[in-house]
């Protein structure tokens, strides 16, 4: 078992089918690049090259990998006609909603994946701008881009918390740095919360780009707060104050896959109610990485 999770144990449903789904090697995931190539004729010119996929239903833009070749190796991916990324990693863009003609930011935006989800959802008709402040990130989000055609990106690098605030945003996607447990399955890296401080500290750090993320965002915007972790420290934890002090309020969201609701409690702290309108993505409930998902709306 690995140690970090036990701490789970009653706040994961089925918490033995949790720890077996971590032990298995999740499948890998594209979403194929509609900007460059339709849907179905990716799929069967995929077929004739001899790179077998399996669609996934509640995602149109999602294909199962089944060749035993890398993804990234491929020359189709070179052209651009798909981006390997992990299915549960797809929500949050979908989730924000974004439209064409609206001004979006995508705080911590590298490697790229969303963003470029962002553009591609919006047709490259929206103005996204996609920050971060690693450098060496920021070149492979850049190159994402260029290959995928993608033409309604700017690239920033500031650190979140203090992105400038020259303009309001009509929707923020937030992905903070976090302790990554959800990606920890067979042939991953370990968690980084086998030292729970860990979560502590960038607690610290998730709760200042929250807040100012909210103050880029104009009134009666859209914030889509996502981590790739379960520890309710960088999740429920982070929101709590948010909500409680009416800096913003949770909505529903609709999620295709099983999963479950925010906590309402967590080591004997009362979290808001309105915190189990968001969402916790488990690998035993659907095969991928660990997520969870919540959707923010700034006061009028």
């Amino acid at each position: 078992m690995v140690p970090a999770f036990e701490r789970y144990r009653d706040i994961i449903p089925d918490f033995s089918a949790f720890l077996q789904a971590v032990e298995i090697r999740p499948p890998t995931h594209i979403r194929v690049n509609t900007l460059r190539v339709e849907s179905e004729k990716f799929r069967q010119a995929m077929a004739e090259r001899g790179y077998p996929l399996a669609p996934v239903a509640e995602i149109p833009e999602a294909f199962r990998w089944e060749s035993a070749e890398n993804p990234g190796s491929t020359l189709e991916y070179f052209r651009g006609w798909y981006q390997v990324q992990g299915l549960t990693s797809m929500l949050p863009a979908l989730i924000l909603d974004a439209q064409a003609g609206e001004y979006l930011l995508d705080l911590c935006a590298a490697p790229g994946g969303k963003a470029t989800y962002l553009a591609q959802l919006t047709r490259n008709q929206a103005l996204i701008v996609a920050n971060d402040v690693s450098h060496r990130r920021i070149g492979i989000l850049r190159s994402h881009s260029d290959r995928l055609g993608i033409t309604s990106i700017i690239v920033t690098r500031y650190r979140g918390q203090s992105f400038p605030m020259r303009m309001p945003f009509a929707r923020i996607l937030l992905d903070p740095p976090c302790s990554a447990e959800g990606t920890y399955r067979v042939g991953a890296r370990p968690p980084l919360t086998e030292d729970p401080e860990v979560s502590h500290r960038l607690q610290r750090l998730q709760q200042m780009l929250v807040t100012h993320a909210l103050k880029l965002l104009r009134p009666g915007g859209t914030v889509v707060y996502s981590t790739c972790t379960y520890a309710p420290e960088e999740n429920e934890a982070v929101l709590h104050p948010v909500v409680e002090e009416g800096r913003a309020e949770l909505v529903p969201i609709a999620i295709p896959f099983p999963h479950a609701p925010g906590l309402e409690s967590w080591k004997g702290h009362r979290f808001h109610p309105s915190l189990t309108l968001a969402a916790r993505l488990y690998p035993h409930l659907v095969n991928s990485w660990g997520f969870f998902i919540a959707r923010l709306r700034k006061p009028e």
